[in-house]
């Protein structure tokens, strides 16, 4: 497609469909054509949102999501994940995704917001309802029965009690940041303050669990590389690049107005030689991009010690995503972690390998490791 066809109408998605490295960068920095936002407006989530109110929402939050600021978390993210993986050491064998790749980041987010650990489980299960709601939006395009709709009654009264636990017994955390946010003189409303609280503690832990299951199957498949990455651990971090290049974590993003990844042309403008009309949507494909043989020497290859790498996995532009920080130092310090704890660990290939059925997150269902120390 990047070669014959960048871009191609896509009647599933009911929009046109980019390929091409370079013209998925130009949509996700021109904003002011190619909006966030829906045309009937009303959102109030900061992924559905332009500036000035996207600005001036984002931040809010930036500081808190800073690297410098994510790295302080160190300490309290490694705890989490060792104590993940030392109940799985001493049972010999773990499913990779519902045993370490889900609970760990939900309880980091979870952390940070200051919320009880002991409800994880309800996150997971909001995290792919509002997965599955916004993968619904392509079934319904093209004829499939919708999901369930996400409970945003339930999630405003764990946000109400967080809040109340809040002003009982302060700490610090991200909640205590939002409450007490002003912009211009004005706090966040009850639905702003929702949609932040909603995005960090579900959307917070989408993109890190994938990564984490990825990573297995990248290694898995490269077993020289994870040779590679035990005799020589300074390039953890380049070879967490490689695996969110190699397969990422989401099919297409791209500060949408939904999940999926879509943005709504604001006049006619014109995509490689293609005609977009005022109102019509674009997409991006962020998989393709990242294999572009314009932008990544000998794509096909996964090479931990890829520099640079310019991947697109977290977006680009005004939307790159707010949790990218924290989503590299988790899956940094579990790989660490692996290295120190299971580093003989063996993906059994006799459970076939099924890939999690939606539009939007890119991984596996399950993922079985057994290992010795």
């Amino acid at each position: 497609m990047r070669q014959n066809q960048p871009i191609w109408y896509d009647s599933s998605l009911g929009g046109w469909r980019l390929f091409c490295y370079e013209d998925i960068v130009r949509v996700q920095n021109d904003y002011q054509t190619f909006s966030s936002e829906p045309s009937n407006g009303g959102s109030f989530s900061i992924i559905a949102l332009d500036p000035p109110r996207h600005r001036q929402l984002r931040s809010l939050v930036t500081p808190a999501f800073s690297a410098r600021t994510i790295l302080q978390q160190t300490p309290r993210i490694q705890r989490i994940a060792r104590e993940l993986l030392e109940t799985a050491l001493a049972r010999g064998a773990m499913d990779m995704v519902a045993d370490f790749a889900v609970p760990f980041p939900i309880l980091v987010i979870a952390d940070l917001l200051g919320l009880p650990p002991d409800n994880w489980q309800r996150v997971k299960e909001w995290t792919d309802t509002l997965i599955n709601q916004s993968s619904s939006e392509v079934a319904q395009r093209s004829g499939r029965n919708a999901s369930s709709t996400l409970p945003l009654d339930e999630i405003s009264r764990v946000l109400a009690q967080a809040t109340q636990d809040h002003h009982q017994q302060p700490r610090e955390s991200l909640l205590r940041l939002l409450l007490a946010a002003e912009v211009d003189g004005q706090r966040l409303t009850e639905q702003e303050l929702l949609g932040f609280f909603l995005t960090l503690l579900v959307a917070g832990n989408i993109t890190t669990t994938q990564l984490l299951g990825n990573a297995i199957l990248c290694f898995d498949e490269n077993p020289e590389a994870w040779e590679q990455l035990q005799r020589d651990r300074s390039l953890v971090a380049s070879a967490v690049e490689e695996v969110l290049r190699y397969l990422p974590p989401n099919r297409g993003t791209g500060g949408s107005r939904t999940i999926i990844g879509g943005r709504r042309a604001t006049t006619d403008v014109e995509i490689c030689g293609q005609l977009i009309r005022r109102g019509e949507e674009v997409f991006v494909t962020t998989i393709s991009a990242n294999f572009d043989e314009h932008h990544f020497s000998d794509p096909d290859r996964f090479d931990i010690g890829r520099m640079p790498n310019h991947h697109l996995s977290f977006g680009h532009g005004i939307h790159f995503c707010l949790g990218a920080p924290l989503a590299r130092l988790e899956t940094k310090i579990a790989l660490e972690l692996l290295l120190d704890l299971l580093p003989n660990w063996r993906l059994l290939h006799n459970v076939p390998l099924e890939q999690i059925r939606n539009h939007i997150v890119f991984g596996a269902q399950r993922l079985p490791l057994v290992f010795s120390t």
